[in-house]
């Protein structure tokens, strides 16, 4: 007879971890660089207008997107809320998807009545992977945390900041100097 009883181990006391001093890089704790083309650019309502606002102060009131498609843009946290610092959102994103002419701006047209709005996609985490926007082997930089999900699709995805989302098609990402990337 199997025994139904279920035993609690407990791995043993470990001491404080310390940096290698082997091999043929000094331990360091400060923060790397790296600059990494950038294949899909994901802004949304909560981030977008942060990270369009910090594109038009480094580049000016006039710059244009370089790669206007590889930005997608998805509102999805503010769009059925009455409160104009939201909405406040969802127009700054609409009014530079307009100007810059972006491919990829799912909007929701008519708050009102679901069915004409065939072009809203929904969560943007869910419509990044629907409408085709993650293919293996390319990168993602999304608004939020949620963002690595498309990692499911083999694509490299990670939530960044405002000012790490750069709309020119490059982004430097800080990482710790004890990360390894391998290709």
């Amino acid at each position: 007879m199997v025994s139904r009883k279920i035993a609690s181990v407990m791995a043993p006391q470990q001491s404080e971890r310390k940096p290698s001093t082997t091999g043929s890089r000094k331990p360091s704790w400060s923060l790397e660089s790296v600059w990494v083309k950038v294949d899909i650019l994901m802004p949304h309502d909560a981030c977008g207008p942060g990270a369009i606002g910090i594109f038009k102060k480094d580049f000016g009131e006039n710059a244009k997107v370089c790669h206007r498609e590889k930005v997608v843009i998805i509102p999805d946290h503010y769009i059925f809320t009455t409160e104009e610092r939201a909405n406040r959102n969802v127009d700054i994103l609409t009014d530079f998807c307009v100007e810059q002419n972006i491919k990829y701006f799912y909007d929701i047209k008519d708050l009102g009545n679901f069915k004409v709005n065939t072009y809203y996609k929904g969560v943007c985490h869910v419509a990044i992977a629907q409408e085709g926007h993650c293919r293996p082997g390319e990168v993602l930089l999304g608004a939020d945390s949620q963002t690595c999900t498309a990692g499911a699709f083999g694509q490299f995805a990670t939530g960044i900041g405002n000012i790490i989302a750069n709309f020119g098609g490059l982004s430097c990402f800080p990482y710790p100097s004890s990360s390894s990337f391998y290709t």
